[in-house]
């Protein structure tokens, strides 16, 4: 097994025992003039932390097991290793799914500040949900959709003083 699906499967892992869901949910809500918007039920203990640490796992595993091996033409057909790296980047949009999900949670039921943010992540799990086909090597055009959404979250939270960083 490689080292690196090692490590991503360790973190899901860890992750899972940790509990790091908390009691906390997010609902979409829609105002009378027909505005959705989201709310927080419940509470998140260090939201800013467990933002940048959820949305840094899903920025890392997007990075590395999507984007990198997209760049170098390793999804293309007939490209040595193209199945073990769809599935891993298959496994990757999942793990990097869930990890935004969480960081939205983090987000919507934080202070203004991150809750600015939510927006932006939840145009991230859009993205990222497109990339569901990527195991059999449909939807490699989502890849740079998702990208982009990643690139906006990552200035945004920057300008708001949480940057992300890459784990």
């Amino acid at each position: 097994m490689p080292k690196g699906f090692a490590a991503l499967a360790l973190t899901l892992v860890v992750l899972a025992a940790a509990g790091c869901g908390g009691d906390a949910k997010v609902t979409t809500t829609t105002s009378a003039q027909g505005k959705t918007g989201l709310a927080c039920s419940g509470t998140v203990r260090f939201p800013k932390a467990k933002f940048a640490l959820h949305s840094g796992l899903a920025f890392g595993a997007f990075h590395r097991y999507i984007l990198k091996p997209y760049r170098a033409g390793t999804f293309r057909k007939g490209a040595p290793g193209r199945t073990k790296a769809l599935v891993k980047a298959s496994a990757a949009a999942l793990f990097a799914y869930h990890e935004l999900k969480v960081a939205r949670t983090d987000a919507v039921c934080d202070g203004p500040r991150l809750r600015r943010l939510a927006e932006s992540v939840s145009n991230a799990l859009s993205a990222v949900n497109s990339l569901r086909g990527l195991k059999t090597g449909v939807g490699l055009g989502a890849i740079d959709i998702a990208r982009q959404a990643f690139e906006r979250l990552g200035a945004e939270a920057k300008d708001s003083g949480t940057p992300i960083a890459d784990r």
